[in-house]
Formats: structure tokens, C-alpha cells, sequence
């Protein structure tokens, strides 16, 4: 794999990870304001199941990191010039 692209590869998960954590702050807030118990998933205005939405991007997040911590783990053996 050329530096160029492992670089470019590496970003977009960096990338993945921030934004998928706005993500899981922002369904935690929506979580608060739009369900009409604390124990209640379902959001009153959207419809869509708040906790399986955040277990979602939690999975996003981590299998990105593993991801990430791999390719920068093994970058000499990866990168080939």
C-alpha cells in the first residue's frame, strides 16, 4: 500500500471516530428531550429507537479504533514504498 493512500485511509477513520461520537452526544440529548420516561427508548417526535442508535455507533466507534490502532501498529509492514 502506497503512503498516500495508508494516510488517506487513516484520516477518514479519524474522521469515522469524531463524527460518530457528535453522533452518540447528539442521540444522548435527543434521548433526554424526546422521550417521555428516562427508561423509554423510542423517541416521541422521530419514531426511531434512541438506544439501538447509540449501541450502533458505539460499535462504529470501536471497531474504527481497532482499526486504526492496527494500521499505526503495523504501518512498516503495511507501507510499501
Amino acid at each position: 500500500m502506497r503512503r498516500t493512500v495508508y494516510n488517506t485511509i487513516i484520516s477518514v477513520l479519524i474522521l469515522v471516530i469524531l463524527v460518530s461520537v457528535f453522533g452518540v452526544i447528539n442521540t444522548q440529548v435527543s434521548l433526554k428531550y424526546e422521550t417521555e420516561n428516562p427508561k423509554d427508548c423510542i423517541s416521541v417526535i422521530t419514531g426511531r429507537d434512541l438506544c439501538l442508535w447509540i449501541k450502533s455507533l458505539k460499535i462504529i466507534i470501536i471497531v474504527c479504533l481497532i482499526l486504526t490502532s492496527g494500521l499505526i501498529s503495523f504501518r512498516y509492514k503495511v507501507i510499501k514504498d
